[in-house]
């Protein structure tokens, strides 16, 4: 093909299996209204906008200089944009020593995204600022060691539920990301949807979220328009990620269209919602509520697994269950022996058997601690096979987590 001279744009037709980030989508399918698209007209910048073209049209049309597209509409794409390049990391510090820095950032970050979502609540006000540091200081701890942040989710404060819930979410997503392989600045993007996810609650009456009971009908209809709320409060703030509004918006939805606040069905939910939304789920099934306990991260991973193709992604489901492990870090369990240990470390292998570090004897009572590794098949003491019996909940026999991290003996050897 001749090479143009002119800088003159034209538009081309492509199919969406054909689109790469960096290209400028003028024109879809089907007009702007019927989509979730905020803008009309944009770069494609992120997989996530990559992802939420390809379930929602069938082709589009990109606008580009004559002299800078040289592959024919109908040809056949190359392997590298069949498949968008992924990274693959590695921990550059242990856990060990990453610890100590994670705590300081998390406790940073937890007081930062409280004054975060105070700031909305007093004066509607979102610093975005403060918002993309939290989620820096978040990307650099996973991409050191994907771990020890982590750990630090399972340390809950019940008195300030939104704000630690959203860091959780926000932490998980990025560590989540980094196991599917996003770039540096999908996991800053990724970070920050899941901390502004649930925004929209600042504007849900506090005596509901901090009601004792379970909501009664007329209730839960109010808050289920935090995401409605939360649309409206981030598409007028600039500079933050456009796809924050998104995901504060859909996070609720579920591919079945049993979700809310429109009911819409998995080709029109946007990517990073689909993580979020699982993501968001797991927390909250894990966390104790004023009017209930919260689940085993078993029982949790468990329900939502049952509901893999029906409500949540299959895909990132299986992708998330891998990261987080069948017994997660930092979940509590009980032997076959009657005793009650704390999982330090997982394993790929085989998700049955991770190493446990002991804590509670046979009576329940304190005892000193050792570190039993279930892959190695350790013995107990009537010359047997340690066993996981069961999945407790977090804090259970009154098990604090954060006395253990203190001690440093939560670091699996």
């Amino acid at each position: 093909m001749a090479e143009a001279t002119s800088t003159e744009y034209i538009e081309l037709k492509r199919s969406v299996d054909l689109l790469e980030i960096g290209m400028f989508v003028s024109r879809l399918d089907r007009p702007w209204e019927e989509t979730d698209f905020i803008y009309q007209g944009f770069q494609i910048n992120t997989l996530d906008e990559l992802h939420t073209l390809k379930e929602t049209c069938e082709y589009v049309y990109v606008r580009a200089a004559k002299q800078k597209w040289h592959i024919e509409q109908d040809s056949e794409p190359s392997e590298e944009s069949k498949q968008q390049e992924r990274i693959t990391y590695i921990n550059k510090v242990p856990i060990d020593q990453e610890l100590n820095q994670a705590r300081s950032a998390y406790r940073d970050a937890s007081s930062q995204t409280s004054a975060i979502l105070d700031s909305i609540r007093l004066t509607g006000e979102l610093n975005v600022h403060q918002v993309n540091q939290v989620v820096d200081d978040c990307v650099d701890s996973i991409l050191r060691n994907d771990s020890a942040l982590v750990w630090l989710t399972q340390i809950r404060n019940k008195d300030n539920y939104t704000a630690e819930h959203s860091l959780r979410v926000c932490i998980y997503a990025i560590a989540l990301g980094r196991e599917l392989g996003f770039r540096e600045l999908e996991l800053q993007n990724i970070g920050v949807c899941g901390l502004l996810h649930d925004v929209g609650k600042v504007r849900i009456p506090e005596n509901l979220l901090l009601k004792q009971e379970n909501l009664t009908e007329e209730e839960v209809k109010i808050m289920q328009l935090h995401p409605v709320y939360g649309k409206k409060l981030l598409i007028s703030k600039s500079g933050i990620y456009p796809g924050a509004v998104d995901v504060a918006y859909c996070h609720h939805e579920r591919l079945d269209g049993s979700g809310y606040p429109r009911g819409i069905t998995a080709e029109r939910i946007p990517y990073y919602a689909k993580i979020i939304g699982i993501l968001d789920s797991y927390d909250s099934m894990i966390s104790d509520k004023p009017y209930s306990k919260g689940m085993t991260t078993l029982d949790a991973c468990r329900h939502i697994y049952q509901c893999k193709d029906s409500l949540y992604d299959k895909t990132i489901l299986g992708h998330f269950i891998h990261f987080i492990g069948i017994y997660a870090p930092g979940s509590l369990v009980e032997m076959n022996t009657g005793e009650v240990g704390i999982v330090i470390e997982t394993n790929n292998e085989d998700g049955i058997k991770p190493k446990i570090l002991l804590v509670l004897g046979s009576d329940k009572q304190e005892k000193n601690e050792r570190i039993i590794d279930l892959k190695k098949g350790d013995i107990t003491f009537t010359n047997t096979r340690y066993v996981i019996k069961k999945s407790l909940s977090n804090g259970a026999y009154g098990i604090k987590i954060e006395s253990y991290l203190k001690k440093g003996l939560l670091v699996a050897n």
